[in-house]
Parts: C-alpha cells; sequence; structure tokens
C-alpha cells in the first residue's frame, strides 16, 4: 500500500527537529514501525538515502540536509494555504454566482437578495435570471434555485420551500363564464396552460376528505412563461395555474379572484441545487442557508 507523501514528509522534518524518529511518531499517533516505513518510503523514492540512524541519534545527509529546507517550507507552504482556505470559510467572500427562475426573482427574490447582501457585505452576487434550465456545471454557477420537482441528479439539493399551487382568473371573466366548482368542470374552460412541467396539459387535485381527481386541461393559449400567462388572464383570457407567490399581490389588489378553493393542486418545492457535495464555498453555504431561513419565516 502506497504510503501518504506528506506524512512521509513531515515525518521527517520532525524527526529531525526532534532528534528522534520515536518522537515524531509518537507526535503523530504512530508506531515507530510505522514512522520508519514512511522515512523508508521517502528516501526509495527520491532515490537517496535522506538520515543515518543509529540506536541513539539521528543525522542528516549532505542529500537529507539539502531536502530538508525545500521540505519545511513546502509543508509550511501547505499549512498557510489551508489555514487561509479556513478562514475564508469562516467569513463568505468573492463572487457567488445564482442562477435562478426569472419570475419567481421578479416576485419574490429581491428582499431575500437585499437582506442577504447586508448581512454578508464580502459576498457580490451575479444572477442569471431565466425560465430554462441552467447547466450548472458547465455554464460555473455555484448555486441554482429552481422551481418544482428536480430529476435524479449526482447534484446536491436542499428544499427550502414549497409553493401551492392556485387556480385564478379575473373577475370579468366569471361573470359570463361556467362555474367552475368541481375538477370536471374545468374541462368547459380554455385554460391558459404553462408548458414548463412534466404535463402540461393535466392536473391532479385533492379535496379536503383526501379524495383526488386527474382531469385534462384544454385552451388556445400555452406558454412557456408564467408572466405572460398571469398577463393574459388578467385580461380576462381564461383561468390559470400560478404558484401563490406570483398572484399574491393581484389576488388582494381584486384584479385576480381565487377559485375552487376546495380542492388542492400540489405544491411547487424551491430546491437549492449545487454543482458538487463536496468542499462547498462558504459564501454557497451562507446563501442556502440565509435563503432557507427566509422563505421559512
Amino acid at each position: 500500500m502506497a504510503l501518504d507523501r506528506l506524512t512521509s514528509m513531515t515525518i521527517f522534518r520532525d524527526a529531525v527537529a526532534q532528534g528522534s524518529l520515536a518522537a515524531a511518531a509518537r507526535s503523530h499517533g504512530l508506531s515507530s514501525e510505522m514512522a520508519s516505513r514512511h522515512l523508508r518510503a521517502l528516501e526509495k523514492r527520491l532515490g537517496v538515502r535522506l538520515l543515518n540512524r543509529s540506536t541513539r541519534k539521528l543525522s542528516l545527509t549532505a542529500a537529507g540536509d539539502a531536502y530538508l529546507g525545500r521540505c519545511t517550507a513546502i509543508l509550511d507552504e501547505i499549512a498557510s494555504t489551508e489555514a487561509l482556505a479556513a478562514t475564508l470559510q469562516a467569513s463568505p467572500t468573492g463572487l457567488l454566482r445564482v442562477a435562478a427562475p426569472l419570475a419567481f426573482a421578479n416576485a419574490s427574490l429581491g428582499p431575500a437578495v437585499d437582506a442577504y447582501l447586508k448581512e454578508y457585505p464580502g459576498v457580490s452576487l451575479a444572477l442569471d435570471l431565466t425560465e430554462r434550465v441552467a447547466d450548472i456545471v458547465g455554464e460555473g454557477y455555484d448555486v441554482a434555485l429552481r422551481l418544482g420537482a428536480l430529476p435524479d441528479s449526482a447534484m446536491t439539493a436542499r428544499k427550502l420551500a414549497e409553493f401551492p399551487l392556485v387556480l385564478v382568473a379575473a373577475p370579468g371573466y366569471l361573470v359570463g363564464a361556467p362555474d367552475i366548482v368541481s375538477p370536471e368542470e374545468l374541462e368547459c374552460h380554455e385554460v391558459l396552460i404553462y408548458t414548463q412541467t412534466a404535463r402540461p396539459n393535466r392536473i391532479t387535485l385533492k379535496d379536503a376528505a383526501g379524495q383526488k381527481v386527474s382531469v385534462a386541461l384544454t385552451g388556445r393559449v400555452s406558454a412557456s412563461d408564467i408572466g405572460i400567462l398571469l398577463e393574459l388572464a388578467r385580461r380576462g383570457l381564461g383561468p390559470v395555474f400560478a404558484p401563490l407567490f406570483l398572484v399574491e399581490h393581484d389576488l388582494r389588489e381584486g384584479r385576480l379572484q381565487q377559485i375552487m378553493m376546495n380542492w388542492t393542486a400540489r405544491s411547487l418545492p424551491l430546491h437549492a441545487v449545487l454543482p458538487n457535495r463536496f468542499l462547498t464555498p462558504s459564501a454557497a453555504r451562507s446563501f442556502i442557508e440565509f435563503m432557507a431561513d427566509w422563505f421559512r419565516g
């Protein structure tokens, strides 16, 4: 089994400093035999003898003396680099590249980003807002916020929140349209259909007793952007299923009205997705923790 080179170098340096291979072994929690194996492996790799060893003392060879200076400098540089990395992890700094859905960002992300940047003044944000699914690894994002069910992936994901889908329509549309009380009555309406889902033309609804009904959605307009569908809904072109965070203001102002309230559709989960499950940058970790607390609140 190959021995770790940095451990071997450390054993060599500490044996010289402490005047004993056994002392160096003890300081690292190793047996004397294991410390000797590390030294022999290092000498074999270098092709030179580094130490003259007797039962009572160690002495450097000429090659060992030359190697000791470089070895010590390398180990000190590694220690310094690790200390710097630990400092950066403790205090988030630098540029954080985040991809997020455009409609969600416009509706809900602004106040959260404002609060995050005030709490972490060392972090800068580059936000890429789009309705397409960003290639996190290929495009170099640190974090992606994604709405909806996630496909199986090797990437790490954390659920931040869930938003209910609600059925809304303009009051003017509802005046002259057939009633929408039960799921089956949706089939008499031209629904505005959002296409960025696994099954755009079908939705499953559940009542208070847990009964589920799956209904087909038909309509003359479908779009990949929920924003245009909401604008058309406000103009009275038909009902639309939308996440509650997008329509809360319209509901308060009376531009839209929630209908079929005794039936609930699925909730829309919000996930933070990372490109790697190890060595998460401190800025990315702080962003995810902050957003989880923000939307939980």
